[in-house]
């Protein structure tokens, strides 16, 4: 403390900026750092609970049926994940059914206990266990094991990172508090120096020169010259005058801000699921395309070979096969893919035929499931195996390309639907909209939550286009179906109606929530009012969504009772241009 007292003042500002900078940057760091370190752990925790899932799906049916070749076959897949190091699958009775090994050593593997979903960190390794059902019967549990060391370096990076950031805001932070201590301090050591002078010399005529307007400038001129109490009582006023002034903005930009963040707040509940709605089509793609790939390295090097190897008499029905599953264009559901499995397995059983569960399983791929006996030919064949497979291929060419073409369109729709959403208007001139188009919009960028548990319910009137400001509108609608989703707990219905009135356009938004209490129900378009927990809602939402009606010369209103929330919103046709 004493070697404190004796320091300089310009470097107890330095020290004191010093100290102040690295305590916040510490506080700071620390919270971003075990923030962002238990984010990728749950990252990591997710995305292994999302594999195991996948995979029990695709194990279901051959535990099923007690097929464990394709069960391996999936678990070899495994081998593409780098940090997955075992998969195991158990049947009902927790008996190995079929499992993966990254290593040739087996790994030590927990038998599972129960049929819970479970998922723990030990020993720098992600154990992760997954019950599986079919057709909602609990049939055997898949088991991941995971290696954490890629997540460890990361971490490692990531802290390394942190210190080097740490030291470089230290060291930008001294070359400030260095030049702030030239501006503070430097008048204080000129009339230091003054008063020794005047002190020493007694010399009362010598006056500081004022270099500025902060508390040590006012020193200076009480040192000077002690000014007059009207000229005091008018800076004064002049001072509280410019910090209302500086009050009022701040309140302005504030409200802007709120604004702002309540857009950012509806546009980021659409993120997961605009997300989900873009990586799936993606999937299927790139599935298919690797199938593509596969299916044509294949027949490029052995198809001239496997024609000219087939019998005569059975090139026809090969063909025929071929035609008839290409000609088939619609797809089945789980539902009848199972019933039509085991009407084939039927047929081929009975006409003695081995592996019956791998050709109905192949046949029904290739969407054929009528018809089996015109087939016998070439199943009961000695190569039926590889004819069945080749002509699986090059009808899988055609499987292929329409699964692309079908999520190539799905992710054009969410794509257009986002850029419509969040495209930039002139704000300055109406546009002429269609009111549909832009509720189809929002209920688009929220498929992904709407698919959940949520049944929507149009009734559309055709009504007439109208000149307005189609972005400020979607988010009206944004807001409202935002908070009937948050309402009903993704479950539930939603009804929207369009229709027609005198000279209005009306659109009804119902929900199936729990509804809004009568007590506070006359609050809910007030600014800075929400019935959500704090940090969830800023309560500007529908204070914006009235603002934005209003300014289109519309009206908005609410009625509400226990099952059945509607928001009505008219908006005249003949809007001024």
């Amino acid at each position: 403390m004493n070697f404190l007292k004796n320091l300089s003042i310009k470097y107890k500002l330095i020290l004191i900026i010093e100290l102040v900078s690295l305590f916040s940057l510490l506080i700071g760091f620390t919270y971003v750092i075990v923030s962002n370190i238990a984010n990728l752990k749950s990252d990591l925790q997710n995305n292994t609970i999302i594999n195991a899932n996948l995979i029990g799906e695709y194990c279901a049916v051959p535990l099923a049926f007690d097929v464990s070749e394709n069960a391996i076959e999936t678990l070899n897949k495994l081998e593409t994940i780098p940090s997955i190091e075992a998969g195991v699958v158990y049947n009902a009775k927790n008996e190995v059914f079929a499992e993966f090994y990254k290593s040739d050593k087996p790994q030590i593997i927990p038998t599972p206990k129960n049929q819970e979903s479970t998922s723990w960190f030990e020993n720098n390794s992600l154990f992760v266990t997954q019950p599986i059902y079919y057709e909602e019967e609990f049939i055997g549990t898949i088991f991941l094991k995971l290696s954490t060391n890629e997540l460890a370096d990361r971490i490692k990076r990531y802290l390394s990172t942190m210190v080097i950031l740490i030291i470089g805001i230290l060291f930008l932070s001294y070359i400030f508090a260095r030049y702030l201590q030239r501006i503070l301090s430097g008048p204080i050591l000129k009339l230091t120096s003054a008063t020794k002078q005047i002190s020493t010399v007694g010399n009362y005529t010598l006056r500081v020169k004022r270099e500025g307007n902060d508390e040590i400038g006012i020193l200076v001129d009480e040192y000077n010259n002690m000014l007059s109490q009207i000229f005091e009582r008018e800076e004064a006023l002049k001072q509280k005058t410019q910090e209302l002034t500086q009050t009022l903005d701040d309140l302005k930009k504030t409200q802007s801000k709120l604004i702002d963040a309540e857009k950012m707040a509806a546009l980021g509940q659409l993120v997961a699921g605009v997300a989900h709605e873009v990586n799936t089509p993606l999937g299927a793609i790139q599935s298919s395309v690797g199938n593509i790939k596969v299916s044509l390295n294949t027949i490029l090097q052995d198809f001239l070979i496997f024609i000219t190897e087939l019998q005569e008499n059975l090139k026809e029905p090969f063909f025929t096969l071929i035609e008839d599953s290409l000609r088939s264009q619609f797809m089945l559901t789980s539902k009848e893919e199972r019933a039509y499995k085991t009407e084939i397995i039927s047929t081929l059983e009975r006409h003695n035929l081995e592996n019956a569960y791998s050709i109905a399983d192949t046949l029904v791929d290739m969407q054929i499931h009528k018809n089996i006996e015109k087939y016998l030919t070439l199943l009961k064949a000695e190569n039926s195996e590889s004819i069945l497979k080749m002509a699986y291929m090059i009808t899988g060419l055609q499987r292929s390309t329409n699964n692309i073409e079908f999520a190539a369109s799905r992710a054009t729709k969410v794509v257009f639907a986002l850029k419509n959403f969040a495209r930039i208007g002139n704000s300055d001139e109406k546009e002429l909209a269609d009111i549909k188009e832009g509720i189809e919009t929002v209920l688009t960028l929220y498929h992904n939550q709407l698919k959940q548990g949520i049944e929507v319910i149009k009734h559309y009137e055709n009504v007439p286009k109208i000149h307005c400001y189609p972005d400020e509108l979607n988010q009206v609608w944004t807001n409202i179906i935002h908070n009937a989703l948050y309402a009903m707990e993704l479950k539930g219905k939603l009804l929207i109606k369009i229709r027609n009135e005198k000279d209005d356009i009306c659109i009804a938004i119902t929900d199936s929530g729990k509804g809004i209490p009568p007590d506070i129900i006359d609050n809910v378009f007030k600014p800075f009012y929400s019935t959500k927990p704090y940090g969830e809602g800023s309560g500007m939402g529908l204070d914006i969504c009235k603002r934005i009606v209003e300014k289109h010369e519309g009206k908005i209103s609410v009625s509400s009772q226990p099952g059945e929330t509607t928001f009505l919103v008219c908006l005249p046709k003949n809007q001024k241009i």
